[in-house]
């Protein structure tokens, strides 16, 4: 390849999602010969023994020009192979139905950072899609942002009894190459095509890491210079042994004595506990700091819901409708309808005004701002989003990057930072149909500028998505951080939306 570096938008969608398909890198002939070459080798089972002659277009992929190309990138230079290739997702009905458990800081050896302008990424998978995979096949699914996570991934999600929206499928043709960090949440769904989904897959880690369990060096401690069999066997376990299996030997201390576990694994305490009184429901932190959004479910019920619809409809006199807010975008443009709101419905005439005043200070919501926030959160505005079918949405705005004051974020000792959050109380159902609000999941923890094809959504790289909501949920998602934006309006009942906006105890506003 004649570049020396990937695009923006390569390391963009990298950095935020933790993987990214490269199009169309093999020919029609180097697809048809690793097919035939697998023919060939007939039934197999994970890990490829290619030793003979028609192996070698699988092969050639292991060191394909254009996966070296982006290994350096990625990886940096010495990167070597770490896993033996082999082909995922065989058959229709196989399934793993576990999801590996994401980066959540446990193995730096296959962590990812960016930091400074310099990507840390120990480990890389590879897979060629030599058959196409096309939406709801199954087969190969991941969680998206999750090489950023910080947070324990909930079980419910390990285990597939509820995906929280989160897991994807990438959708792929015959000659994708994938490119996917190793700390990515991983897994296996039922694959639902008659042939076999022939992912062809390699692992390939940095020069300074360790290597697996399946490619690592291992043997007796016969190894070991004659003078060490002096030694203790405490010792023997701390001293460097090139030869050891993976994990290493487990040594205690009470800080007067040392003494072995009884079993290899890994030891690494924390000062923190698990604090079951914090109030905080694990999957909503979860969610949160993955995507950098949250929707509360059927907080308003149907008699609030009633009562402030009409109290919309009793004030329309109190709705304006301004101009177009997708800027220079096409797909955000609408119909040319302008977008309507009304400014601080909280102060409408009694009793209309209460039904919005409710929404403050509401339990649901102080409860996940003081762990969203912390206390002393302010609300600074209220105003309501009525656009009819056909006015324009908004252009996606703001991003972790470049990183301010008010668009900080962090994860730290078991509490989430965030300076500014939205809220949007939902009067009536969103679907998918219906267009309204938008965002990119892991936007908040970005290291790259916003590519433009995000902000006008003319390439939204598989990156943007649309929430859909039911009347009465409630959406917090972050002001300045995430990348966020609106769909025009198509719904054939006007949006009605209620915006507020709160700011943390560390920021001044005069």
């Amino acid at each position: 390849m004649d570049r020396k570096a990937m695009t923006n938008e390569e390391n963009y969608h990298f950095d935020v999602a933790g993987y990214f398909i490269v199009p169309g890198v093999l020919t029609v002939a180097e697809i048809k010969d690793c097919n035939q070459a697998l023919d060939r080798l007939g039934a197999v089972d994970g890990t490829l023994q290619c030793t003979v002659p028609s192996c070698t277009p699988l092969l050639a992929l292991r060191d394909h020009p254009v996966l070296v190309y982006y290994l350096e990138q990625i990886c940096g230079e010495g990167f070597r192979l770490d896993q033996p290739p082999r082909l995922i997702g065989l058959g229709a009905g196989q399934t793993e139905p576990l999801l590996s458990e994401g980066s959540e800081w446990q193995d730096w050896s296959r962590a990812y950072r960016q930091h400074n302008g310099i990507r840390f990424c120990q480990g890389v998978r590879a897979l060629w899609a030599l058959v196409d995979v096309k939406e709801d096949d199954g087969g190969l699914v991941v969680v998206p942002a999750s090489h950023n996570s910080s947070v324990d991934a909930p079980q419910e999600l390990v285990h597939g009894t509820d995906d929280m929206g989160l897991v994807v499928q990438p959708v792929l043709q015959a000659g994708d190459l994938l490119l996917c960090a190793s700390s990515v949440m991983w897994g296996m769904r039922t694959w639902q095509e008659k042939g076999p989904q022939r992912l062809f897959e390699c692992g390939y880690i940095s020069a300074e890491v360790r290597p697996s369990t399946e490619t690592e060096i291992t043997g007796s401690e016969s190894t070991m210079p004659e003078w060490t069999a002096e030694l203790t066997p405490v010792q023997r376990a701390v001293l460097h042994n090139p030869n050891r299996p993976y994990p290493p030997p487990v040594v205690h201390s009470d800080g007067k004595t040392t003494r072995l576990a009884e079993k290899p694994g890994i030891f690494h305490p924390s000062t923190y506990t698990h604090n079951p009184d914090s109030g905080i429901d694990e999957k909503e932190f979860f969610h949160w700091d993955l995507c950098g959004h949250l929707v509360l479910q059927g907080v308003m019920d149907a008699n609030w819901l009633e009562a402030a619809n009409e109290a919309i409809e009793a004030n329309a006199d109190q709705v304006s409708t301004g101009g177009s807010a997708a800027g220079d975008s096409k797909p955000l443009a609408g119909t040319g309808v302008g977008r309507s709101s009304m400014g601080e419905p909280w102060k409408l005439p009694t009793p209309h005004g209460e039904l919005f005043q409710r929404m403050i200070a509401h339990p649901a919501l102080i409860q996940r701002l003081n762990w969203i926030m912390g206390s002393g959160f302010e609300c600074m505005l209220c105003s309501a989003f009525l656009s009819g079918k056909g006015s324009s949405g908004h252009s996606l705005h703001a991003a972790g990057e470049p990183a301010k004051v008010t668009n900080h974020y962090r994860q730290q000792n078991g509490r989430v930072y965030s300076e500014y959050v939205n809220v949007a109380w939902q009067l009536r159902d969103v679907t998918l149909a219906d267009g309204g609000f938008v965002c990119v999941p892991g936007s908040h923890k970005v290291s790259y500028p916003m590519p433009e094809g995000i902000r006008t959504c003319d390439d939204e790289m598989e990156l943007v998505r649309h929430v859909e909501m039911k009347a009465g949920d409630v959406l917090l998602f972050l002001a300045s951080a995430q990348t966020h934006g609106a769909y025009p309006w198509t719904g054939e009942q006007n949006r009605r939306m209620i915006f507020f906006q709160y700011r943390s105890r560390n920021l001044y506003v005069p």
